[in-house]
């Protein structure tokens, strides 16, 4: 099968019995022999789509290219333009979310809702304010998901500035 599977998260991810760094691909041929023949999955699209469905739902983890299409979210394939994936550092491509310069303070940070902050929290990229939100949030009651998210968000931009 012509195709792959890869990380495009930040963090190392242990899925398909196997610990997937970020920005690595793993073949689908490896995949097929791996969980195609035992569950008795037709080769190609059937097994592309259980691939999606059932071990790699998270899409903001993994990409599943097949050939020249990718699968996305609504599960229909879709033809993908090379040239908009961004190259970075030597001809790896990198999904990035854009920049956008935030003005948010911390009290701001430490007052979001978990839905709100799974939106915003992406998009922020001080990583001093996010540690002096992170105090403050510790602090607070009933504020544990959204301290666990900033620390995850912490420990993304160290990664990303090594």
């Amino acid at each position: 099968m012509e195709g792959y599977v890869k990380n495009v998260s930040p963090l190392w991810r242990h899925a398909m019995k196997r610990s997937v760094g970020p920005g690595e691909k793993v073949s689908l041929d490896d995949l097929y022999e791996q969980y195609g023949i035992k569950h008795q999955i037709e080769e190609g699209d059937p097994f592309v789509e259980w691939l999606r469905q059932v071990k790699l739902r998270n899409t903001d983890v993994w990409e599943i290219r097949y050939g020249k299409t990718q699968v996305v979210e609504s599960g229909k394939p879709m033809v993908v333009n090379e040239e908009k994936v961004a190259e970075v550092r030597g001809g790896s491509k990198l999904h990035q979310s854009p920049f956008v310069k935030s003005e948010a303070e911390i009290e701001e940070i430490a007052n979001l809702s978990v839905r709100k902050a799974r939106e915003q929290l992406p998009r922020i990229t001080n990583q001093k304010l996010l540690k002096y939100a992170l105090n403050e949030v510790s602090k607070l009651s009933h504020k544990d998901t959204l301290c666990r998210m900033l620390r995850k968000r912490i420990v993304e931009l160290e990664l990303s500035r090594r």
